[in-house]
């Protein structure tokens, strides 16, 4: 997995999740914009308003006001997700 600050490309197969908890439309515009500078191809997002919609191993990008958190899915139980940050994606 590559960092995030650099701009490196971001290495997933299949979909990438986009994690929205009522955030603007204008960021989770921008946070799609810097996923797909780090080679994430748009129709490969998945917007998401409830995290536990991302299946275990996948990637998932958490929008904060000021950056994107990126983690690797590990486990979803019980409308509980558990996903190590991998990295941030500042905007």
């Amino acid at each position: 997995m590559a960092e995030g600050e650099g701009g490196e490309k971001l290495e997933y197969s299949g979909k990438v999740y986009l994690y929205s908890s009522g955030m603007p439309d204008d960021l989770v515009e921008l946070s799609k914009e810097k996923l797909a500078e780090r080679g994430v191809k748009l129709e490969d997002i998945v917007l998401l308003l409830d995290p536990v919609g991302a299946p275990e191993g996948s990637i998932m990008a958490t929008i904060w006001p000021h950056y994107l958190s990126v983690a690797r899915v590990k486990r979803v139980r019980e409308g509980s997700i558990y996903a190590p940050q991998l990295f941030n994606i500042q905007f």
